[in-house]
């Protein structure tokens, strides 16, 4: 007997398979626009080849769903285990240790996933959801596409996951990316055409179809056009330049969100790891705090800002009470390694001119940035005056409390669950303070930090309230959290405040003392607070640091980090947020991954009006929603309307039905399936004599099978009926003819999972 006509075609069934792998992989490749390095890909492919695997076996070997289920989170504990987790086995099985680490990686992502914007470090816990979201992808596409044999509905998940990294990830790798998902789609979308068109044999059809072979021919012919007309063409149609209908990311150069490492998370970083490292230097007459940003937004967890940004062409904005201002402060100011989108100026920027690059401001935050076409600062020279309002204190105490409305609700906001320890404390430490006197409030609790706290930098990185709590258990720390306790606890007595972020002024040049040098160690963080009628006035909660000319009302000299810097090396891990007019950050350097998993440190901050952590909990909770909506649609409305459509209630349909269900009896009897060029009666025919004793009311099925698919008549209720009676008795007489326990064989056998014949004897 011809083996060839025995056998149905293999090659689309491997073809879609391999074509399903290929589409979950080109999910993997787009993540590279999420991550930082390449370090991700080995993981998510491991996670995602052993996924395929796995279902394909289960699938083959015709598993029920419940131990499916089983299977598949058991196996995704394992590989997850092995994978990420490896020194924490034991005989290769997960323990409880595994688990707690699991549970702190997560932690750890979740904290991240609220202050990093892409590209982000390859961390453990990054890996491990992305590596479940990837796992669940692959088992609901492989039972979509091989056991309802539904097309779109397989890669939908994958497109979820693929769509969800081009949303939050870079520029990077983006046409590869999507080149690489749209090619593979395409091919998988015709090699599955092909297998059902294999499935489908033209006996089942009123007309004949094009066969499995040139159906993927075809497919693979429109994929390579339409990725092609995609990747070449379509950049060079006209109006490919213009600007976007809906601006949901704004890549034009004029302001809007853009992605950035916060300075305030970039501090430690700064103050250890480059702490002799020279980053911009000012040329000016007048020492002071060279200041980055302003953060005014505090969640509990998190410090940001969010602005408005113009360009910055000669005179600057300002929304500074008309206070008197003091005398001008040029600075010519060079900026080498500060790998940060801010532009360095004393407080407050007035103009700026002479500059090599195009400046944007601010004038909320009184920030400056530049443009959206320059991915840093670094390499900037520009000139910059400002004017800083001339105070004392008695100035500052006959300022007015009564703050207008918008200042108020703006930088008194504090979240609900702010920490009762630290109200309490802030309303210890200005007891002393007249009541309504918000200067001498402000004083009572900067003093309260110098007089009773320790700088060190031997403390995890944070401010948000748990790292808030253990700040004012500890009594140390360094400015990032003197600063940002300063800002909430002041909030907490009803004074606007917010956090400022920048340098002291840095080191003069032996040669040149008007020349400063500014470098990583000087890296600083302070509080600004309101005064009605004078402005934004800055204190210093942190011991050892004085700002210049502050001393008249702060009562703190002039001081900065003098010691002889170390160099060490850069073994932490920084973090990045979204911030209204800032664009993406240079790599930071990721923890190695032999030390990782760590448990999760105090919360990292971020600038920019990042989302908060609320906004991404509803983001999250939005797509885990609709995964979910779309897997009880897929459940309980396409797979039904799919097997409604294959079961068609006419007459014609229920014969085709009927030759269809009979069509595996006869492969268990005889081992044989039609050839694509065989009609009904001519298979019906040639199985005659394997068949034996069943040859004749296979054939009475075949006839009723021609009429109903060629007859232009089609088929009755009666003929319906006799089809449907012949094709049972063909499953019960075939079954008995080969007893109970080739019954039990049958289904647990990989050919008959695949609808393929067992060779026939002889």
């Amino acid at each position: 007997m011809n083996d060839q006509v025995d056998r149905p075609d293999r090659l689309p069934l491997a073809l879609s398979e391999l074509a399903l792998v290929g589409v979950h992989l080109a999910v993997v490749l787009g993540f590279s626009r999420l991550y930082e390095d390449w370090s991700f890909l080995g993981d998510l492919a491991a996670f995602t080849v052993a996924a395929h695997l796995l279902a394909s076996v289960c699938r083959r070997r015709r598993i029920p769903v419940p131990v499916t289920l089983v299977v598949a989170l058991g196996g995704a504990a394992l590989v997850a285990t092995w994978l990420l987790f490896p020194a924490s086995t034991r005989f290769g099985l997960p323990t409880g240790q595994t688990w707690e680490l699991a549970r702190e990686a997560l932690r750890e992502a979740r904290t991240r996933f609220e202050e990093v914007a892409a590209p982000a470090p390859v961390l453990p816990g990054f890996q491990l959801a992305s590596g479940l979201a990837l796992w669940w992808a692959v088992w609901f596409g492989d039972w979509a596409a091989f056991r309802l044999r539904a097309t779109i509905e397989a890669v939908a998940p994958a497109t979820v996951l693929f769509v969800f990294g081009a949303l939050l990830g870079s520029g990077d790798h983006r046409m590869m990316a999507s080149a690489t998902f749209a090619a593979a789609v395409v091919g998988f979308v015709a090699a599955h055409r092909a297998l059902r068109a294999q499935l489908d044999q033209h006996w089942l059809a009123p007309a004949p179809s094009a066969g499995p072979r040139a159906v993927l021919r075809a497919g693979a012919g429109l994929a390579v056009v339409g990725v092609l007309a995609g990747v070449v063409v379509g950049p060079q149609l006209p109006g490919t330049d213009d600007e976007p209908l809906v601006r949901w990311r704004n890549e034009s150069g004029t302001g809007g969100d853009r992605t950035t490492v916060s300075p305030i998370v970039d501090l430690r970083k700064r103050l250890v790891d480059q702490s002799d490292t020279e980053l911009f230097t000012v040329r000016t007459d007048r020492r002071a705090y060279q200041r980055l940003t302003a953060l005014d937004r505090f969640d509990g967890q998190l410090w940001s800002s969010g602005g408005q940004f113009s360009p910055a062409e000669g005179r600057l904005a300002s929304l500074s009470p008309t206070a008197p201002a003091g005398p001008a402060n040029t600075q010519e100011i060079e900026i080498e390694a500060l790998s940060a989108i801010w532009a360095p100026a004393a407080f407050e920027a007035r103009s700026v001119t002479d500059s090599s690059g195009e400046l944007r401001w601010d004038p909320a935050s009184s920030t400056l940035i530049v443009d959206r076409s320059e991915p840093t600062s670094d390499g900037l020279a520009y000139t910059v005056v400002s004017q800083a309002p001339v105070v004392g204190p008695a100035d500052l105490a006959r300022a007015s409390s009564a703050d207008p409305p918008d200042i108020a609700q703006r930088y008194e906001a504090l979240p609900a669950d702010f920490p009762a320890v630290a109200a309490r404390s802030a309303r210890e430490a200005t007891a002393t303070a007249p009541a309504g006197d918000r200067y001498a409030q402000a004083v009572a609790l900067q003093d309260w930090f110098r007089n009773r706290f320790r700088y060190s930098l031997d403390v995890p990185p944070g401010h948000g309230d748990d790292a808030l709590v253990a700040f004012l258990a500890s009594r140390e720390g360094y400015c990032e959290q003197f600063a940002g306790a300063y800002a909430a606890m002041a909030r907490s007595l009803g004074i606007p405040s917010r956090v400022a972020v920048g340098f002291t002024p840095g080191d003069p040049d032996p040669e040149d003392p008007t020349l400063y040098r500014v470098r990583g160690r000087h890296a600083h963080a302070w509080p600004e607070v309101w005064f009605t009628g004078v402005g934004w006035v800055p204190f210093e909660p942190t011991p050892g640091r004085g700002m210049p000319d502050a001393e008249a009302y702060t009562g703190v000299p002039e001081a900065q980090d003098r010691s002889v810097p170390t160099v060490s090396i850069v073994t932490t891990s920084t973090t990045s947020t979204t911030v209204a007019g800032s664009p993406p950050p240079t790599p930071a350097t990721s923890t190695p991954r032999d030390a990782r998993p760590q448990p999760a440190a105090a919360p990292a901050d971020a600038s920019g009006p990042g989302p908060s952590a609320g906004t991404w909990a509803a983001l999250v909770a939005v797509l885990v929603g609709l995964a979910l909506v779309a897997w009880l649609l897929v459940v309980l409305v396409v797979a039904p309307l799919i097997h409604r459509r294959r079961t068609a209630p006419d007459a014609a349909g229920d014969v085709l039905h009927a030759w269809h269900d009979a069509l595996g009896p006869v492969r268990w009897h005889s081992g044989l399936v039609p050839a694509p060029a065989e009609t009904h009666r001519e298979f019906a025919s040639r199985a005659a004599r394997p068949l034996g004793e069943l040859g004749l009311p296979f054939a009475e099925l075949a006839t009723l099978a021609t009429r109903a698919a060629w007859d232009p008549a089609g088929a009755d209720a009666e003929q319906a009926r006799r089809a449907r009676s012949l094709s049972r008795d063909l499953r019960t007489r075939a079954i008995a003819a080969q007893g109970p326990w080739s019954r039990v064989r049958r289904r647990l056998s990989w050919r008959e999972a695949l609808g393929r014949p067992r060779p026939a004897a002889g």
